[in-house]
């Protein structure tokens, strides 16, 4: 049952959250180990430690994903619950980017693969033919994202049409930070389709300007928001970092 927050404790505790993140310096100490298990031990020493608390160096690249989209929909349904009960349905929806690729999957003819049956939400889903599929999540969370899977929307517009939708009525001043976040993504998004390198310098441009933008929008639920997409700058990171030696070893992964 959502609790009706206040905005001000949450700002509070969302800078409190924003001053546990990593600096450049702690992600290349942590990137000098090329080992999965040594990596993940790494990783624990830090405040990073939580979103791991669940990952063994066992486990294949799929379970790893999969634990990381479910701690990431933890964190977001957290943060947002700390929010005016206005704001927090708008701030959860925060909580599905990450599992836009599998309603893609889910889009295709074929079976699902053993991974995506695996999804504790999605698998339950993912039988049958993609309209038996679009059907059957119309009786989730995700349903305002049936048209993905029924094949005739874009995941991202499907998603962004439904958090504008959700979107409360605000002042001046928190919309024109929303049209500066809003231009930031959209302008890395079409730097990352012209990209021929790593992205890698792309995604520390973006945080920079996310990282200002947190700043300026002190006071705003903007700032909420703001630090939302860096924590989730910080899981790709993370994320990168395991899978990298997951599938390739310590031999290969600080090369990659």
């Amino acid at each position: 049952m959502a609790i009706d927050g206040n905005l001000d404790y949450a700002l509070a505790r969302v800078s409190a959250r924003h001053g546990e993140r990593l600096d450049e310096g702690a992600w290349r100490r942590l990137e000098v180990s090329r080992d999965l298990g040594h990596y993940m031990d790494a990783v624990r020493s830090t405040a990073l430690a939580g979103w791991v608390s669940s990952v063994s160096a066992e486990h294949d690249c799929h379970t790893i994903e999969r634990v990381l989209r479910a701690e990431w929909r933890r964190y977001v349904d957290g943060v947002a619950a700390w929010h005016p009960r206005a704001w927090q349905a708008w701030l959860a929806w925060l909580a599905w980017p990450p599992s836009l690729g599998l309603l893609v999957q889910l889009a295709r003819p074929e079976p699902a693969p053993a991974w995506l049956l695996a999804d504790p939400l999605l698998g339950g889903v993912a039988l049958g033919t993609p309209a038996d599929r679009a059907a059957a999540l119309e009786r989730t969370v995700l349903a305002p994202l049936q048209a993905v899977v029924a094949g005739v929307t874009a995941p991202v517009v499907a998603w962004s049409a439904e958090w504008q939708r959700l979107q409360p009525r605000t002042d001046v001043r928190t919309k024109y930070f929303l049209r500066l976040l809003r231009r930031a993504v959209e302008q890395h998004e079409r730097a990352l389709l012209r990209a021929a390198d790593s992205a890698g310098p792309l995604r520390q441009e973006l945080g920079n300007q996310l990282q200002k933008l947190f700043r300026s929008a002190a006071g705003s639920v903007i700032a909420s928001v703001c630090h939302l997409a860096l924590v989730a700058l910080d899981l790709e990171r993370l994320r990168g970092g395991l899978a990298r030696r997951c599938l390739f070893g310590g031999a290969e992964a600080g090369q990659l």
